[in-house]
């Protein structure tokens, strides 16, 4: 590293002594030495040169600007700056004055250049320290801004992400509850086949807001798995009946493998792991025109509690490249621009996939040969699973319940989802009453006034917002109103947003755009309860 040194004296010589002295270290790029006759000449080279000057060394006695002044002008550029002090034995009041003014050591004349080698040694020394300090010191603030630059990123990552599916999710309740409601009405073939689209398009914008959803919360870590009991061949069959009505309409054969040493139940999650199956064997479908999809689970090891089960999704598809292979796991990525013309999609399904892969502490891969088919494939370990826990899950399957003559608080702003609860629930729940609050406040008069059985409460409102109105309920209603049963609707479906809810004191929650029967179940539960 080389160390820039200034020298200020007034005697000629000394230049040239210094030079033939550090030669080899000059040579070698150890040591700059530059040389000024003045403090004025010394602080017009401190100021204009490219570099900053790692020592000073500087006699006291000189004309125009003398030691002293020199020092006391370097301090205020730089109090960090380290100068030595020159002068006559017999100056000692004048290098008593300059240690006084910050200089950092002082050397007496003659020049013993033993000593100036040491003194110059030990400066450059506690010079480099002191920049190691101050990059340090840099580098920590830098790191911490940083910091927390990403953490705002991240917040507002995911407000924007909680607004966007709030925003996508509200209208959505509603086109999907008046589609359900005219379902049930006697309709042409024409208008049940066209409200069929708009249901199934419907399901797949929430599976797209879903999937955006899940890779934020794999990208922030917070997305966690289940560990509960459940049955392989159960799970690829669930798979299995979700697309054989996609594989039927191309005409192309559906398969589903399981080798017999699969246990009952193995430990896990379940949905996460269905998921996986249903990005893998969905994309699998729609690309293949010909030929079969086949779905094989099969065991690759056992050992004491734990099973290691591979996974494999093959079909005779389009296949891909080996440059196509390359990038298929990137966020937002398809093989082609045909690809995606011809076939669509958005192209997270195989990055969430192989995140949830790694979750589950195995590795997504895929071999392919282009016209004639793609395989992909992962293991992962699971405990073994208590049967009779599946047994016991599989016989507790709620039904639907019949509710009838209950009282209902709906807390909802838009005008579309109130229809939409409404006639839902109407069809639904016999001897129903029902009533609207557009917001917070208008609700919490209500609930003063009146009795009710249950309350749904919308989060984003205006005047008061559903966490609010929560609160306010629970403080400020008195009696068993204080105690009414309240259900989160929200468009939210951000983890920490519904735990806000339970944590200001709803009972429970369900997300739009929300499955009817779903509803009717909590409500059930909650009023139960209640009783």
């Amino acid at each position: 590293m080389l160390s820039k040194i200034l020298i200020v004296d007034d005697e000629p010589d000394l230049e040239e002594l210094i030079r033939q002295k550090f030669r080899r270290k000059i040579s070698s790029g150890e040591y700059q030495f530059d040389f000024a006759r003045n403090g004025v000449h010394a602080l017009d080279k401190i100021n204009n040169s490219d570099s900053p000057y790692s020592l000073v060394f500087t006699d006291i006695n000189m004309p125009e600007m003398d030691g002293l002044a020199l020092l006391g002008k370097i301090n205020e550029l730089d109090p960090a700056f380290k100068t030595i002090v020159v002068s006559a034995y017999g100056d000692m009041d004048n290098i008593r004055t300059a240690m006084n003014r910050g200089a950092f050591d002082f050397l007496t004349k003659p020049i013993d250049f033993t000593d100036f080698e040491t003194t110059l040694k030990k400066s450059i020394l506690e010079y480099n320290k002191i920049i190691e300090g101050i990059a340090a010191k840099e580098n920590l603030i830098n790191a911490k801004l940083d910091k927390e630059r990403a953490e705002q990123s991240e917040k507002f990552k995911q407000q924007f992400l909680s607004n966007m599916s709030h925003e996508i999710r509200t209208p959505l309740n509603a086109i999907k509850g008046m589609t359900l409601m005219l379902l049930k009405e006697q309709l042409k073939e024409g208008q049940q086949k066209n409200l069929e689209i708009i249901r199934k398009s419907t399901d797949n914008l929430i599976v797209i807001i879903n999937d955006i959803l899940d890779l934020s919360k794999i990208e922030a870590g917070k997305l966690e798995l289940e560990k509960i009991d459940f049955s392989v061949s159960e799970n690829i069959q669930n798979v299995y009946e979700l697309l054989r009505f996609k594989a039927d309409e191309k005409k192309i054969q559906f398969f589903t493998k399981f080798s017999d040493d699969i246990p009952d139940a193995i430990i896990g999650d379940p949905v996460r792991l269905g998921q996986i199956l249903m990005n893998l064997a969905g994309n699998s479908i729609k690309f293949t025109e010909s030929g079969s999809v086949t779905i094989e689970a099969k065991v690759i090891s056992k050992e004491n509690d734990l099973v290691t089960i591979e996974f494999s999704i093959s079909d005779t598809g389009i296949g891909m490249t080996p440059e196509q292979l390359d990038k298929i796991f990137e966020s937002f990525s398809q093989a082609s621009k045909e690809t995606y013309r011809k076939f669509g999609g958005t192209g997270l399904g195989l990055t969430i996939s192989k995140s949830l892969v790694e979750l589950m502490g195995g590795k997504l891969s895929v071999r392919s040969v282009y016209g004639e088919g793609t395989t992909f494939y992962f293991s992962a370990q699971f405990p073994i699973g208590d049967k009779s826990k599946l047994e016991a899950n599989l016989n507790s399957n709620i039904e639907i319940p019949v509710i009838k003559n209950i009282s209902i608080l709906l807390f909802e702003d838009n005008l579309f989802n109130q229809i939409a609860a409404e006639q839902i629930l109407g069809s639904s729940i016999e001897g129903m009453k029902f009533e609207v609050a557009e917001n917070g406040l208008i609700g919490f008069e209500k609930l003063q006034q009146k009795d009710y059985d249950i309350v749904l409460m919308d989060i984003q409102m205006p005047e008061l917002d559903g966490y609010e109105t929560t609160v306010k309920i629970r403080t400020e209603l008195e009696g068993t109103r204080k105690n009414i049963p309240i259900i989160a609707m929200t468009a939210n479906a951000i983890k920490e947003e519904t735990l806000k809810c339970l944590q200001v004191g709803m009972d429970d929650f369900i997300t739009k755009p929300f499955e009817p029967n779903d509803l009717l179940i909590k409500i059930n539960r909650l009023l139960n309860k209640k009783r």
